[in-house]
Formats: structure tokens, sequence, C-alpha cells
């Protein structure tokens, strides 16, 4: 096995080069780009660069139902646990327990998330960086 491995990635590298010739580079044409070219400047102060950032971070409560669309889509990887304000590493455990103990824990978390999003309340699972959110 190793050894067709092997000569295939030789038979690769072999014709990798075969094709390059139908390709060229026009020198002048480069040129002209270069010296066409408009010099854009972003330089940014500390107050310009502040003030992007207030604008573009998240402001208030995660939306319930935004959680609960990520539970349903991907929360097998726990996306959901991190939207809400939970540690990053809560991807990293639901992937060592093959997705949530199989699916189990992002099944009821799905269930806990569309609960709380027809109440109206999650707040309860913002912030929460417990493995199983709605454990007290």
């Amino acid at each position: 096995m190793k050894k067709t491995l092997l000569l295939a990635v030789a038979i690769l590298f072999a014709f990798a080069g075969y094709s390059n010739s139908k390709y060229t580079i026009n020198d002048n044409q480069v040129e002209k780009v270069l010296t066409e070219s408009v010099q854009i400047n972003f330089e940014l102060d500390a107050n310009q660069m502040e003030s992007i950032l207030e604008t573009t971070s998240i402001q208030g409560e995660p939306n319930a139902w935004v959680a609960f669309a990520l539970s349903w889509v991907l929360g097998g990887i726990g996306v959901h646990r991190v939207y809400l304000g939970g540690k990053g590493s809560l991807i990293l455990i639901y992937f060592i327990t093959c997705g949530g103990i199989f699916g189990i824990v992002p099944f009821i978390d799905w269930i806990v998330l569309l609960v709380g999003a027809i109440k109206g309340d999650i707040s309860q699972f913002v912030d929460n960086d417990k493995f199983f959110m709605w454990a007290n």
C-alpha cells in the first residue's frame, strides 16, 4: 500500500510541471497595472479604531431563536453554546464526547432552547460554561 501511494505521488510530481509551459507572464502588462494602481492608506488613530470596535460588537442579550437555530443546525459541535456566551472550550468538549454524548446533550439543549424561545427567556443559559447547561 505504501509503495502504491509513493508511486502515485511520484507520478503527480512528474506531471506537475508538464502543464506549466502554456502559461506566460506579460511583463509589460504587469508593469502597466502596477504603475496605474492607486495606493490606499488604511492608517487609523486610536479613537477611530475604538469606534469601529464599539459598533461591531454584540449588544445586549443573544436572540433565543438564533440560539435555537444554531442548536438545530450545529448542535453536535456546540456552536450554540458559544453563541450564548460560553467558553470556546465547550466546542472541544462536544467534539471529545462525540457530539455531546452521541447527540444526546445537543438534543436536550435543542428542547430546552425551544421552550426558552417560546417563553422568551433564555437568560439562565447565557454565559453558562457548564457542559449540561440546563443543570443547576
